[in-house]
């Protein structure tokens, strides 16, 4: 049996997300995780966002990760749906900025969390599938940088 290790790959970097949030470091993180009170600026309830990487996340079970892609999660409190997208719409491409070797930046809400599933949704992440974890069934979300997510994959267009 091969076994394939990676190296000890640090936890996902701070992103810098500018002057339109404030990011507040919860000191509760586990599992290498980096975990974050994130507010708008102007004030409003803040969500709870978790950074991961992959390999020490359950979702390495879901597909072929690569040692520096990031999962992303997200606790929402009542009304802040859309400023979660927003968030999420300024944190992937910081992600991408504080980690350039990082080649995806995924997400698994609950099946049934349709609020979440919105949220990654007006985010900029696409559905890929529906898996199943330890506790739960999830749905697999992802972002890639447009290096990667241009790539053409048909056939047809591959060199010969």
């Amino acid at each position: 049996m091969v076994t394939t290790t990676f190296l000890d790959v640090q936890p996902p970097p701070e992103p810098l997300l500018g002057d339109d949030w404030t990011l507040r470091p919860l000191v509760d993180a586990d599992h290498g995780a980096r975990a974050y009170a994130v507010a708008p600026r102007g004030g409003g309830p803040p969500v709870e966002l978790r950074l991961y990487r992959v390999q020490r996340h359950p979702l390495r079970a879901c597909y072929p990760y690569g040692a520096y892609d990031i999962a992303v999660g997200l606790v929402l409190v009542q009304d802040t749906q859309s400023m979660a997208g927003r968030l999420l719409n300024d944190l992937v491409p910081a992600l991408f900025a504080a980690d350039p070797h990082c080649r995806r930046v995924v997400a698994a809400p609950a099946e049934d969390d349709t609020a979440l599933q919105a949220a990654f949704e007006a985010g900029g992440f696409r559905r890929v599938a529906e898996a199943d974890l330890p506790n739960g069934s999830v749905v697999l979300f992802t972002a890639e940088p447009s290096w990667l997510a241009d790539l053409p994959t048909a056939l047809d267009d591959m060199p010969h």
